[in-house]
């Protein structure tokens, strides 16, 4: 979007070629470096796209090439100046609003945080907003890697975390237990390491060094693959050692403990029909409504819902437009018989072990047990797994000559 901004600035013409050495001429504009794009063949020549100073170089190799050039159409910032040269004030304020939407292009105006359910994207973009990253943001500032390490850190149990800076978007993917198939393949120097305790019960290297092997029990943040490759002479002397980007797939049989518990007693919301609508407008994260209504209702839930404006598919301006609906309810009281309760524990759980099945996850053991007293229901237990556990880390890189006291990472 932003690149395409910047050659509408510049200004461009789409021309029409024809002739018999067509393309000659074109190959002449490639070889010398001529800004054209978008060529396409239609009516018997050539139609195809050029920026307005380039336009300016073409003498030289039409007069080569003798084809026929025609303008068809001027487009950009320049002939739009030169098509409302009389019309100031329009064009001020044409100049002030480009180069407001060019400043938006240096922020982020949109957090998308997308994966599992344990942790809500208000908890994940609260987080953000503690290492001073909230719409508004230079992006400049932020640092995906850096950014991606961080969130592990303070989130232990999440297995795998990618951030993306698209436009003026940033998108975070978080899976806090599965690791998802769609990791990218590592092109910079790195380790595989576990995210997750367990027995290995099968590993396929295809680049790097195995550390651990098939029956080995491993920590979460243990080095399974590395990186560095040690290269000896015959008399087993280290001559060097090379750096590359670790890869391969780690299964382990894993145990996960399960646990759910909930009150036999418990509120039910009875919605009343009763609502309000409200509509605002938000700048920057900030919502303005003069006219908001008050709210009567002693129970009640808010819907809201925000339409953001954007350019293209990823360039989000910091204004949006929030819709909000009030539901009034009513709480009743309610009690699960043991039966009840029995079947929305179990309910519960063959949704879990579904959502493991759905992302590859294989059961091999279902030891939780479903217990009732007078005032809950509990289930807990352990699900034995087998599933991927190896993921990309850094590895620091020690040069010849230096000692490696902290080992690799």
């Amino acid at each position: 979007m932003l690149k395409k901004l910047i050659i509408w600035i510049k200004g461009y013409l789409i021309l029409y070629i024809s002739g018999i050495n067509k393309d000659r001429f074109l190959n002449l504009c490639i070889k010398n470096n001529i800004e054209i794009w978008n060529i396409y063949e239609k009516d018997g020549g050539k139609y195809l796209h050029i920026s307005r100073k380039a336009y300016k170089e073409l003498d030289n190799y039409l007069g080569k090439t003798r084809v026929t050039v025609k303008i068809i159409d001027k487009t950009g910032l320049p002939y739009l100046f030169y098509r409302y040269k009389k019309r100031k004030i329009f064009l001020l304020g044409l100049i002030i609003f480009i180069g407001i939407i060019y400043s938006f292009s240096f922020f982020i105006w949109d957090i998308n945080v997308s994966g599992e359910g344990k942790y809500t994207d208000e908890q994940i973009i609260n987080k953000l907003a503690e290492y001073n990253i909230k719409p508004g943001t230079p992006i400049k500032n932020i640092d995906c890697s850096m950014l991606e390490k961080k969130l592990r850190s303070d989130y232990e149990d999440i297995a795998w975390i990618s951030c993306e800076i698209k436009g003026t978007r940033l998108n975070i993917s978080i899976n806090e237990t599965i690791i998802p198939d769609n990791i990218k393949e590592n092109i910079s120097p790195c380790n595989i390491i576990a995210v997750k305790d367990g027995v290995i019960t099968d590993i396929y290297i295809e680049s790097g060094t195995r550390v651990k092997d098939k029956g080995d029990e491993v920590k979460k943040g243990d080095i399974l693959i590395t990186g560095a490759v040690n290269l000896y002479n015959d008399y087993d002397e280290l001559i060097e050692t090379s750096y590359v980007p670790a890869n391969g797939s780690i299964y382990a049989m894993v145990t996960r403990n399960y646990y759910d518990c909930f009150e036999l007693s418990h509120y039910e919301k009875e919605y009343t029909g009763n609502e309000i609508k409200d509509y605002g407008l938000c700048f920057a994260g900030k919502c303005f409504n003069p006219h908001r209504p008050k709210i009567k209702y002693n129970n009640y839930d808010i819907v809201s819902t925000d339409k953001k404006i954007k350019l293209g598919s990823f360039f989000y301006l910091p204004v949006s437009f929030e819709k909000s609906f009030v539901k009034e309810y009513k709480p009743v009281l309610k009690q699960y018989d043991n039966k009840e309760a029995e079947n929305k524990a179990r309910e519960k759980l063959n949704a879990y072990i579904d959502d493991l099945n759905k992302k590859g996850v294989e059961i091999l053991e279902n030891n939780v047990k479903i217990e009732i007293d007078e005032n809950q229901c509990v289930a807990q237990g352990k699900i034995i797994t087998k599933e991927l556990i190896g993921v990309p880390a850094d590895i620091t890189i020690i040069n010849q000559g230096e000692e490696d006291t902290d080992g690799i990472y």
